[in-house]
């Protein structure tokens, strides 16, 4: 396929948690009706307009049936939504309306794990010998009744438990209510094709894998070792997990998922290659040599501090480990993290969390790479740390209820609409949110925002814009004018007809000598945060404090 056909490449992903997106029926939760109500407000499919988003997919966390121990990430039924969502009948129309709208849908896909619910798990625990006794990972007690062998749970504690049913432990990477399948049976994955294909055939442009990098384990079952000079047997972090994840043969499974997502035209697999491997391990899925990923989350920009030297050496090493024809994405925030202007200002020591947004949001947009933001994160939303113990939902990364700074419910709150009742998430007002609005909604929301011509929600919209319209911000190569950033960064992107400037003081504290020189003087400035737009000026010689500069060269 000629890269020019692959949609993704050009576009920018939106993702929505729909439990706290919109909420059309006033019951406290978020549905499907309600992210349709709100498509307008992503892309209105008026190219001529820039009054909405004007973005290109929606990623859509879980919509399948759970019973929500981890707010949908533990799937009972792959092939229907959750009936707080909606029905498939809700989904075709979401898909049918987004599509009028120029918006691809793409669907979390969580075959790592399923429910302890699901129907697939109730029969494979009963016995060692029914139909499906080895659809999920079993193995014996060891001799002495202990657990068969040292791998940990991601969120704490032994992967092992018990089943007095079969007498044998099951393996979970992450809650005991998440037993892991078994992807060396063949019928596992027939099943699983058979999800994907039942979702193509209703017209899904796409997947995001989720814990891809989970997915094989060591059929020896050998125990990590511990790393060096780590002594907490207990720690997850205290191993090398050599063969409990990132095993070889999961590159053989996502490609032969890629093989049935070739029998459909233009769709796109999104790969969640985290869970502590390094950028080298996730760049190993790209690329049409490997027939796996078209993107693959890494988590280098959200996890450095607000630092340009870090968010550079960051960008540089995407560069270096992903060159054409791979494609590399990049995010700052997502479901299972706290919102970057949450610890971005504990970072940067900034009262000024509209203008560290801004900043974030020019290097985010700019950067060579598909973009994708979180619900919110447009606004200038940040966490809610004030959700008191008996409203948290996040039982699977808090069990106790007890943790709430290992709770990422605050990161999950509703969508800020307006300054009305749950801040129009909900119009249900005797109905408590699925979790509280956070105390800032009145100021930090898309009415009143949308009103202030300097808001975080209108340099988004421009910013949008600007990248729809260049050809360099999209596809072009990027070059740091900077080798080693102290204060600021300075780059391009370019192509043969166009390029672009991008100029951006990391400090809100002092003005800095910007200290570059281009071979033109004349640019036209497309967007800034001290400049007028639409007039051409030389580069400048300084940049205020959290100055945002676009600038495209005569």
């Amino acid at each position: 396929m000629n890269t020019y056909d692959q949609w993704w490449r050009d576009s920018v992903i939106y993702q929505i948690y729909p439990l706290t997106f919109a909420d059309s029926n006033g019951d406290g939760m978020g549905d499907l009706q309600g992210i349709i109500q709100r498509l307008d407000y992503l892309n209105d499919g008026q190219s001529e307009h820039q009054t909405s988003l004007g973005i290109d997919a929606i990623w859509l966390c879980p919509i399948y049936p759970s019973p929500m121990v981890d707010n949908g990430y533990d799937v009972s039924h792959y092939t229907d939504i959750h009936p707080h969502l909606g029905t498939l009948a809700d989904f075709d129309v979401l898909l049918q309306e987004a599509h009028q709208r120029d918006i691809k849908v793409i669907l979390d896909l969580v075959i790592n794990h399923t429910s302890d619910q699901h129907d697939w798990f109730a029969e494979s625990r009963t016995s060692q010998d029914n139909p499906k006794a080895d659809w999920y990972i079993w193995q014996d007690p060891t001799e002495d009744e202990a657990v068969p062998n040292n791998w940990l749970s991601y969120l704490g504690g032994s992967g092992w438990t018990f089943e007095p049913q079969r007498q044998q432990y099951y393996f979970h990477t992450f809650s005991p209510h998440q037993p892991d399948l078994n992807w060396r049976h063949p019928a596992v994955k027939e099943a699983i094709y058979k999800v994907i294909r039942f979702w193509f055939d209703r017209g899904v442009d796409g997947f995001r894998l989720d814990a891809s990098s989970a997915y094989s384990k060591d059929p020896a079952f050998r125990n990590n070792p511990l790393k060096f000079g780590k002594t907490d047997a207990d720690n997850y972090d205290s191993y090398h997990h050599l063969y409990d994840k990132n095993l070889p043969d999961n590159h053989q499974i996502i490609a032969d998922i890629r093989k049935v997502l070739d029998e459909y035209e233009h769709k796109v697999l999104i790969g969640e290659t985290f869970i502590d491997n390094q950028l080298y391990d996730s760049v190993a899925f790209y690329g049409p040599d490997q027939g796996e990923l078209d993107l693959a989350f890494s988590f280098e920009l959200p996890f450095s501090p607000w630092y340009p030297g870090y968010l550079h050496r960051a960008i540089v090493k995407k560069e270096r480990f992903v060159p054409d024809p791979a494609w590399p994405t990049h995010f700052l925030d997502n479901h299972d993290l706290p919102r970057h202007l949450s610890h971005w200002i504990d970072c940067s020591l900034c009262t000024d969390s509209a203008a560290l947004a801004k900043a974030a949001a020019t290097l985010l947009l700019t950067v060579r790479g598909t973009s994708v933001l979180y619900y919110g994160q447009e606004l200038g939303m940040e966490d809610n740390l004030e959700i008191p113990p008996e409203q948290r939902q996040d039982t699977a990364s808090s069990p106790d209820q007890k943790d709430g700074q290992s709770s990422r419910d605050g990161a999950r709150t509703p969508m800020q609409w307006d300054s009305f009742t749950h801040a129009g998430f909900s119009f249900g007002k005797t109905v408590k949110p699925w979790l509280p609005v956070h105390r800032n909604a009145a100021e930090v929301n898309i009415e009143v925002e949308g009103q202030d011509p300097n808001s975080v929600l209108n340099f988004y919209r421009q910013l949008l814009w600007i990248r729809k319209q260049s050809d360099a911000l999209r596809r072009g190569a990027w070059k740091s004018l900077i080798a080693y950033p102290h204060e600021h960064l300075a780059y391009t992107r370019t192509t043969d007809r166009e390029t672009v400037l991008i100029l951006i003081n990391f400090s809100g504290a002092k003005e800095i000598d910007l200290g570059i020189s281009c071979k033109s003087n004349r640019w036209r400035v497309l967007l800034s945060t001290e400049l007028q737009i639409d007039k051409v000026v030389d580069i400048p010689e300084t940049l205020k404090p959290f100055e945002v500069s676009i600038l495209r060269q005569e």
